[in-house]
């Protein structure tokens, strides 16, 4: 087996045992967006019920 082989089996080994990793760069952000999407959706709920006239 060539080298590029062996690379490939190792990693996929790892894979199967430690499950896929989320990069480090997005664990902060993802949970910011939806902080800010829920923001979002909250003021267009509060736009929607000041807009209709009861």
């Amino acid at each position: 087996m060539d080298l590029k082989t062996l690379n490939r089996i190792d990693k996929l080994r790892r894979l199967k045992s430690k499950g896929p990793e989320t990069p480090k760069w997005l664990k902060p952000y993802h949970l910011l967006f939806f902080a800010f999407l829920t923001i979002f959706i909250f003021g267009a709920i509060i736009k929607m019920l000041e807009h209709n006239p009861n």
